[in-house]
């Protein structure tokens, strides 16, 4: 039990932002009204309206949802957002979340792990592609459930409470 608390004090837990604090998905259906529109869900198409509409909009971004707040201090945020940083950043801090560092890369096809590895020592994200490139590449990472990772019973956690992130990060070390 002694080791397991020194872990848990001093663990470092890094978060994605879009639909693991904010509803990006409930905005972005809404914004292009994919119940009438269902192409707008290609991911092609998703790419190219962020890229060349919603990157522009300030509102969208200030007005996300929370969904989630985390009952820790995370080490850091990292997300793959083409807008503006500084709105990121006025989100995190108009919702009250957490102070920490943010890590943006614009990329689409880039991997997280190359701006946060050996800053964290987990990282939580939604994103099935984003969580197995952090994997290979030697970072840690856990699957955030939502309606579109039902299918992925990997390492995965249904909140974001640190409790539930270090557990499941535990049973993971177990299998690797």
């Amino acid at each position: 039990v002694g080791s397991e608390m020194c872990i848990r004090d001093s663990f470092r837990i890094g978060l994605d932002i879009d639909d693991c604090l904010a509803d990006f998905w409930g905005a972005y259906c809404e914004y292009f009204d994919t119940k009438h529109n269902p192409q707008m869900l290609e991911d092609h198409i998703i790419t190219k309206n962020v890229q060349r509409i919603l990157s522009k909009d300030r509102d969208f971004w200030l007005n996300l949802k929370v969904i989630n707040v985390p009952d820790f201090v995370p080490t850091l945020y990292c997300t793959k957002r083409v807008n503006n940083k500084a709105w990121t950043q006025k989100w995190l801090d108009i919702n009250g979340f957490p102070k920490a560092p943010i890590y943006q890369m614009v990329y689409q096809h880039g991997n997280k792990a190359d701006m946060i590895k050996g800053k964290v020592d987990v990282f939580v994200d939604d994103s099935l592609r984003n969580v197995l490139k952090c994997q290979k590449s030697g970072l840690p990472a856990l699957l955030y459930h939502t309606e579109r990772t039902v299918d992925f019973p990997m390492f995965k956690v249904f909140s974001i409470t640190k409790d539930e992130i270090i557990d499941a990060y535990c049973l993971m070390k177990e299998f690797n």
